[in-house]
């Protein structure tokens, strides 16, 4: 399904070392807890620039933490048009919103030559029950996921949507330690015109 550079898993960096570990799913785990979570991540898949994780439709199995560069998720919609739902920078998880349906309603993309770490649900549902912080940290991925939709609902003008995506973005890399006011896009302008609903 996935296009794989070859790369030594060596060079990925297991939870404990990796610099994301506050943003992702580890945060306030303790030494034995991160000990479990590593066991069931795997952290080897790179993929090419336009390089499919899944595709909608497609049976729910894993969800998936960005490691380096961008993913978007792509919604088809009734008429057979695209319209890019979200983009993902790293310490950012997507694939959850396939879990009440058991199948994903939009597919995955690489932007750029990125590399995720990928958990498979029913493991970390499992672990979950046994780690109380895991749990409150899966169940406030999920409610920000909710929130973050219905943020997208409000009503605003071109400019409006454009200084709103912008800031937000800025605030997302300034989390990961990232310059706030001077940031590459990864993604086409077309793309970010897509997802925000307006003209290229």
């Amino acid at each position: 399904m996935y296009q794989v550079i070859p790369l030594a898993l060596a060079g990925f960096l297991k939870c404990r070392q990796c610099s994301l570990g506050k943003l992702c799913l580890p945060v306030g785990l303790d030494k034995s807890d991160m000990s479990a979570l590593e066991s069931i991540v795997d952290t080897g898949r790179v993929f090419q620039d336009g390089a499919s994780v899944y595709s909608a439709g497609q049976d729910f199995e894993y969800i998936y933490a960005v490691k380096s560069g961008m993913f978007k998720t792509v919604l088809i919609d009734a008429q057979g048009s695209e319209h890019i739902a979200s983009f993902h920078l790293p310490g950012e998880l997507f694939g959850l919103d396939a879990i009440y349906n058991k199948a994903h309603g939009s597919s995955a993309v690489s932007l750029g030559t990125s590399s995720l770490c990928a958990i498979r649900y029913k493991d970390l549902e499992k672990l979950a029950t046994k780690v109380p912080g895991l749990q409150h940290h899966l169940f406030n991925l999920m409610s920000k996921e909710v929130s973050n939709s219905c943020a997208k609902l409000h009503e605003q003008n071109v400019d409006q949507k454009l200084a709103t995506f912008l800031v937000a973005l800025s605030a997302r890399y300034k989390q990961r330690g990232y310059s706030d006011t001077r940031f590459h896009l990864m993604m086409a302008r077309r793309d970010i015109a897509n997802h925000l609903n307006m003209a290229p």
